[in-house]
């Protein structure tokens, strides 16, 4: 039988200093002063108050690929909002199903199941936030702030191919729904008195640690205007919080990931959309900390994306800043169910929604099948079969 477990083993101990690199607590030479500046920003928890239960709701959505004989391409996704309205519960569910040609361009593959699942979780949230009682909660599950940057349309090329310029007008019409349902939610949430509030389970941005260090180099606390190393913001948060319990002061982001390319034209798209405060919270010592996006105007603030230019991000980091995250903070706390539970009403549309292997495989391509009728067949490919068929 073969043995990888001693190359393994060795192979750890020869890499041994490079794997811990970005575990260690402790800092290099070079990241000392971000380090330093990132204790500064970890704030204690505020002492929560008493906090009534208003109604919430929680969105979200799984997918599944799967690689066809004939070389083509079966998406599934699935989407789930639930919640409770006048004491009962409420839930609504959408489904969509693909099949795109083999010659359809890898770069395309994963990105297509991406956006299918996430134009599904938008269209539920749009669908249903008129119904909801003015005060209530809507969950989204991930970075709102860094899910907007990518709804910018693709450009097409001369050189395209054929399945090239098919797969890109697919993906543009589903970004542009995305977009629609996510400035309709927008609007309907400032109508309603509505808080919209995103959930993500780590970050691999940059952003908030590079927002701090520009506000310490114009207060003259750092020498140099360009951060010294780029870290993601839930290394830095892991490594150099001492996993206490605690949150980050806020940043309101405007314009900051709307500035290349074909993304200017998405901007002029949502400059109108409500500004995003974004901070990281860490709810028990040593859980992991969450990255959460809301809208500006969920705490009483009236910038739009088109006011805050790339560069001018503000620190929420005055007094009155920390009053008004404050309900967000206790709102976060009611929900949490532990180290596993990072937040009930998510982690319960999350359990309901996924997408597991034996359905898509035993259940779902057998419906397909008998729906399409005997003269195709959904037929997996080799590599399928042997995976995913026991």
């Amino acid at each position: 039988m073969a043995n990888f477990i001693d190359r393994l083993s060795e192979q750890v101990a020869q890499k041994k200093d490079d794997l811990k690199k970005t575990l260690r607590q402790d800092a290099s030479a070079s990241e000392e002063s971000l380090a330093r500046l990132v204790k500064t920003h970890w704030h204690t928890l505020p002492r929560s108050a008493t906090v009534d239960r208003r109604p919430a709701f929680a969105v979200d959505g799984s997918r599944a690929v799967r690689h066809l004989a004939n070389g083509a391409y079966l998406f599934v996704a699935q989407a789930l909002i639930i919640g409770e309205r006048a004491g009962e519960r409420q839930e609504e569910t959408d489904v969509d199903v693909r099949i795109l040609p083999g010659a359809t361009p890898t770069p395309f593959v994963d990105r297509f199941a991406e956006l299918m699942m996430h134009r599904l979780e938008a269209k539920l949230a749009k669908e249903q936030v008129g119904a909801m009682a003015p005060d209530s909660v809507l969950f989204l599950d991930g970075a709102l702030y860094g899910q907007l940057p990518q709804l910018y349309p693709i450009k097409h090329d001369i050189s395209d191919t054929e399945a090239e310029t098919y797969a890109k007008e697919l993906l543009n019409e589903i970004v542009d729904q995305i977009l629609k349902s996510y400035l309709h939610l927008f609007r309907s949430c400032a109508e309603r008195s509505l808080w919209l509030v995103s959930i993500a389970k780590t970050s691999r941005e940059a952003t908030h640690s590079k927002v701090w260090w520009k506000d310490a180099f114009r207060k003259r606390q750092v020498q140099n205007e360009e951060i010294p190393q780029e870290i993601s913001d839930s290394e830095v948060i892991y490594r150099w919080t001492g996993r206490v319990a605690g949150f980050s002061t806020p940043v309101l982001l405007g314009q900051r990931s709307f500035t290349k390319g074909s993304e200017a034209v998405l901007l002029e798209k949502v400059r109108n959309a409500p500004a995003i405060v974004s901070f990281f919270v860490r709810l028990t010592d040593f859980d992991d900390a969450l990255r959460v996006d809301v809208p500006a105007n969920c705490i009483g603030r009236s910038e739009t994306i088109g006011d805050i230019e790339s560069g001018a991000e503000t620190l929420l980091d005055q007094p009155s800043d920390m009053e008004r995250i404050a309900p967000i903070l206790d709102l976060l706390a009611a929900d949490y169910g532990g180290l596993e539970v990072y937040n009930a009403l998510l982690y319960s549309v999350d359990r309901e929604v996924r997408l597991r292997q034996e359905m898509m495989d035993e259940v779902y391509l057998s419906l397909i099948q008998n729906t399409l009728g005997a003269d195709v067949e959904i037929r997996l490919d080799r590599s399928e079969r042997r995976f995913h068929r026991r």
